[in-house]
This record gives C-alpha cells, sequence and structure tokens, in this order.
C-alpha cells in the first residue's frame, strides 16, 4: 500500500470506534460434492424458531466460539480478524457474552470446498466460509439443504434483523442502514438457488473490467478516428464503444505496430473464458442455464435458436482469434497482466479485484480503465467476489449450532456495515466494491475516490458504468461443471482442438453426469 493509501486509513480506526461505542477470479472448480448424509441432522432447516413475538431466541450461552474460514491472504486476513475482535468487544459490552471468532485461512476457493465437502460427513466445517455460489449450491445437495442456514429469518429479525442493531453499525445519524441499503443485485445473489430462501451474503463483490493502455490507444485512434481528437472525446468513445468497434480498433493497431505500441502481439487479452462466453451470451439474449422446482438444473442453450446463436458467435470469435485479435488465459493458461504491462497487450479485460496485477512499475504507461465493450445498449456483467455461507455442524447439538450461528449473523452483518465494509475493501483487498449504496458515500470511500489512483478508477467504472447491472445466473449441482465446461469448450474451439458443435455438445454432456 503506498503512503497515500496509508494517509487514508490512519484515520479510520478513530472513525470504528466512534461507531462502535454509538484479491481473485476464477472459474468455479469441477469437483462435485459427496452426498453422504452427516451422522444426525438437525431438526429444523429453516434455522432457528421463532419465538411467538416474532424474534429468533437469544442464547443462553455466556461463551460462544465458531470459525470463519477464508481465502483472504495475510493483508485482508488480518483485517477481517481485527474487525472480529472489534466486533467480540462490543458485544462484550453491550451483551456481557464473550465471542471468539477465528478466521482462518484455508487456501483456495477450491480448497476451500474440498475441506467442507469431506467435513459435512464428521462435522468439521466452520460456521462460516467465503464461497462461491456454486459451492453453496453443492452444500445445499447435502442433507436436503439442513446443513445451511437459511438468512431470511434473520434479515428480518426484529431484534437482530438488519438496521436494528446501533451499536452493531446497522444506524447512523438516523440513517439505517436496512436490506434496502445493499446494492440489489448483489443481495440477489444470494436468492438464487436451488431452494427457496436465503442462503448466501455478499462481502465484497467485483466484476470485470478493461484495462487500456492509454498513449498507445491514442496513437491507434489517430488512425481509426482522426475526428477524435482531445482526450476526453478518446475516452469517452472507449467508455461507450461496442465491442465490434474494439476489434475493428485492434485490427487498425496490429497492422500499424509500428505507429501504435511497436510491442504488440496481441491486442485483447481475456482473462476468463468461461466469463467471457457467459457474459456474452447475456448480452446477446442467448439462454443459459435455469433452475426447476425440484431443483433440477437446465441447459437453455442446448438446442434450437439458443444453441444456433451460440454457435454463431463462438464461430466469429473463432475468426477474431484467428486474425490475432484476442487471446484468453484458457489459450495460454496465464492471467494477461504480465503481457499488458510489458506492451504485448492493447486491452486486458481482467477482474477489478485485481486491478493493481495491471499497475505497470515505475508509470510506464497511464492505464486507462473502462467497462468491457458489449454490442448492446445495455449490457449485464458478472459479479464476483467473496460471499459468505452459514453452515451446521453434525458434531455439535443444534442449539450450540444456532447459538454459533445468533454470532456470526451479527458479525456478518458488522463486516457489511457502510465503515466497516469500506475498511476491507479499500484496505489490501485492491479493486473490491462495498456492497451496500452507503458504502459509496462515506468520507473514508469519498476520499479514497478522490485519490487518482487506478484502484480508484477501476471503481468508479464499476459505480458510474456498470451501475449494478449484473447478470445472477441460478445455481445448482452441476452449475460449477456446466459454467467450466462452456468456458473450456471455447478455449478448445480457439485453438481449434474441436469445433464448435463438438465443443458445446461435449461440456453438455460432462456437465450434466453431475446434475442431479
Amino acid at each position: 500500500m503506498n503512503p497515500k493509501r496509508k494517509a487514508l486509513f490512519a484515520a479510520l480506526p478513530a472513525v470504528l470506534a466512534l461507531c462502535a461505542c454509538s484479491q481473485s477470479g476464477g472459474d468455479s472448480p469441477s469437483d462435485s460434492l459427496e452426498s453422504q448424509a452427516p451422522s444426525s441432522s438437525p431438526s429444523s432447516s429453516q434455522g432457528q424458531q421463532s419465538t411467538p413475538g416474532g424474534a429468533l431466541p437469544k442464547p443462553s450461552a455466556s461463551e460462544v466460539s465458531f470459525s470463519f474460514w477464508t481465502t483472504f491472504g495475510q493483508s485482508n486476513g488480518e483485517a477481517v480478524q481485527a474487525k472480529a475482535d472489534e466486533f467480540a468487544a462490543i458485544v462484550k459490552e453491550k451483551e456481557g457474552v464473550k465471542v471468539n471468532i477465528s478466521v482462518e485461512y484455508q487456501g483456495s476457493y477450491d480448497d476451500v470446498l474440498g475441506k467442507i465437502s469431506k467435513g459435512f460427513a464428521i462435522g468439521e466445517v466452520p460456521t462460516m466460509a467465503i464461497a462461491y455460489p456454486d459451492h453453496v449450491a453443492n452444500y445445499l445437495s447435502v442433507q436436503g439443504g439442513s446443513m445451511v442456514y437459511d438468512l431470511d429469518p434473520y434479515m428480518n429479525d426484529p431484534i437482530v434483523g438488519f438496521g436494528k442493531q446501533e451499536y452493531l453499525g446497522d444506524s447512523n445519524k438516523g440513517q439505517i442502514y436496512d436490506a434496502d441499503d445493499f446494492v440489489e443485485s448483489f443481495l440477489d445473489e444470494g436468492k438464487h438457488y436451488a431452494k427457496e430462501g436465503t442462503y448466501s451474503l455478499p462481502l465484497m463483490k467485483s466484476s470485470e473490467v478493461m484495462f487500456y493502455n492509454k498513449q498507445a490507444v491514442a496513437n491507434a485512434f489517430k488512425i481509426y478516428r482522426p475526428d477524435v481528437l482531445s482526450d476526453d472525446e478518446r475516452e469517452n468513445f472507449i467508455a461507450h464503444m461496442s465491442w465490434d468497434e474494439m476489434m475493428e480498433l485492434s485490427k487498425i493497431a496490429l497492422e500499424n505496430k509500428d505507429r501504435v505500441l511497436s510491442t504488440l502481439e496481441t491486442p485483447v487479452w481475456y482473462d476468463s473464458d468461461a466469463n467471457f462466453i457467459i457474459s456474452k451470451m447475456y448480452q446477446e439474449n442467448i439462454p443459459y442455464a435455469s433452475v426447476d422446482s425440484h431443483g433440477t438444473g437446465h441447459i437453455d442453450f442446448e438446442t434450437g435458436e439458443a444453441r444456433e446463436k451460440l454457435e454463431s458467435w463462438m464461430n466469429k470469435t473463432k475468426k477474431e482469434y484467428d486474425d490475432g485479435l484476442i487471446i484468453t488465459k484458457g489459450v495460454k493458461n496465464t492471467y494477461g497482466s504480465d503481457a499488458f504491462k510489458s506492451g504485448k497487450v492493447l486491452f486486458e479485460v481482467g477482474s477489478s479485484g485485481g486491478t493493481g496485477y495491471n499497475n505497470p512499475e515505475g508509470s510506464a504507461f497511464e492505464v486507462g480503465v473502462a467497462r468491457v465493450p458489449a454490442n448492446n445498449d445495455n449490457p449485464l456483467y458478472v459479479t464476483q467476489g467473496p460471499t459468505m455461507a452459514f453452515l451446521r455442524s453434525s458434531k455439535v447439538s443444534e442449539e450450540e449450532n444456532d447459538a454459533k450461528m445468533y454470532y456470526a449473523w451479527q458479525f456478518a452483518k458488522y463486516l457489511t456495515n457502510p465503515e466497516v465494509n469500506d475498511y476491507l475493501c479499500i484496505y489490501g483487498s485492491e479493486g473490491y466494491l462495498p456492497v451496500r449504496h452507503s458504502g459509496y458515500e462515506t468520507d473514508s470511500f469519498l476520499e479514497f475516490m478522490d485519490g487518482g489512483e487506478i484502484y480508484a478508477d477501476s471503481a468508479k467504472v464499476l459505480i458510474n458504468d456498470i451501475d449494478g447491472n449484473y447478470l445472477n445466473t441460478d445455481v445448482f449441482v452441476g452449475s460449477a461443471e456446466l459454467r467450466s465446461g462452456i468456458g473450456g469448450a471455447l478455449t478448445q474451439v480457439l485453438t481449434g482442438t474441436k469445433g464448435v458443435t463438438q465443443a458445446i455438445s461435449d461440456a453438455i454432456s460432462t456437465a450434466k453426469t453431475f446434475f442431479k
């Protein structure tokens, strides 16, 4: 973190104390969960039962301990543990209950999935865990979904629900931070499961953005659009250009390397083959996948017009690849940030959560950030970033599970209050966004946005240009395999390993073997 960003956070602990007194981007894994049932099953699949007064019963225990399994690196992991300790101190003061929270790094998203998959059978699971929605869908396949807490009773509880506890940052100076304060698509992500309810809660979010070499693009514009003269006009054009216009610009840049960027190899690099094809399917109005009332997944592009449109798009993209205009991570088996920083790429499409990786050393060139071009006026974009799931353990009693959950829920709510959430997003996460609208209005976030760094530029694109237009796919057992399979199909088509029809058919057949 540079000195300017350190200075920004020097005052944050005081802000948080006052309130208290009152990275990354990868395709979902292809491993499926074992369906072995735990040795004991809970009495309810809907969380604690409400009391006659409508509130969840408060645990009688004077001390509660639980763990939070994460994928966070050292910086963000330490920040979350610090907030856990703050939360515990507040609860001890206000409620007299000692809460012990252990924030534990468990490796990658795949590692967390694997450990929880094996842990269900023996009760070795955390109360809280970072997960992709696809992972939560798999957890819901265990014991009829009873091992994952439905958050609806907690969200709506009159005592500990959203906006009810001022001392946990649920409100400030008359402003209540309830469910409506969440970015709608972020909170909605937790409702796209095969089982009715809300089974995950967003912690920090990111999406895909496009990084570009400002000087090289300016050189290309002198040939592509000599009528676009000023920096503002050019940046406005880039912010709104279509995918086809970017391909036209890329073709000109490749044909005029000596005048644009002498080291240029491939104009466009896309970091996720799966994100590429799925987001383009939504943007081109090609149905992707859905889940029926029985929780069974369906592939909506398998036949008919949807299949024809998908094959047409893949053939078009294959030509763009053959013309040397675009390359993907699947083809090269590496992210494009290094190629971008070394001047081999003009446009790099990657996660806003990895913004810092696209910042060249020593300011070798100025980096611009824009939304990923699309061929329609209202495109949708993938939403990524850490999501929290809440689990039961068969190793302890239902009463103990519910006691852990009662305070895990409040801790999760604390992590999403505007001040704390901003702290986590800016400190160490390097590109993630707050999950609440009010998080964009705090003094700390506004100061961060005025800093003029690439992180702020990336955040501005998500806030001002994407503006909540995110896509949420239905998730179910096998959706992770479908996602990785269709991404792999695109890679196979680009490299010529398989033809379009065969690649799609094989991806469908493989994914279906995981469906339930």
